[in-house]
């Protein structure tokens, strides 16, 4: 008989965060399923979070970091670490298209160096508590 840990069945693993707020058309696409997304779900490493025309998205990871996602936006979670008790910290996402702001949490605050946002046009690299981005992506 094997038993498996509900969080590890949804995902890529361990659960990083979850959907804080929403508004309108919200996605996630797991494991090349897409679904809506809706206040309370759990998101996991890897996950393709999208909004629509008018939409928009909150994120809480579980180091307090806030991402928000405006109309028209696209990021993938690339890779979510948040292990302290280890000293592994880390954070990397591709924003594709739209607006995203980002509020630090642990991860930010204590190891900067550990947190990248790639755009189409660039990398950003985090060397303060928050940003607003603009990407022009397809």
């Amino acid at each position: 008989m094997t038993l498996f840990a509900p969080c590890l069945v949804m995902g890529e693993g361990l659960s990083i965060g979850k959907a804080k707020t929403g508004k309108g058309d919200v996605t996630v696409v797991r494991n090349g399923q897409s679904t809506p997304l809706k206040v309370g779900d759990r998101l996991y490493q890897k996950d393709i979070i999208r909004t629509g025309t008018d939409s928009t998205v909150g994120i809480i990871f579980e180091d307090n970091t806030v991402l928000s996602l405006g109309p028209n936006s696209e990021i993938v979670i690339d890779e979510y670490i948040f292990a302290p008790e280890k000293g592994i910290l880390s954070m990397v996402a591709r924003i594709l298209k739209g607006t995203a702001s980002y509020l630090s949490g642990i991860i930010g605050k204590q190891s900067p160096e550990a947190v990248k946002f790639h755009t189409p046009d660039a990398t950003i690299g985090i060397r303060g508590t928050q940003f607003l981005v603009k990407a022009e992506g397809g």
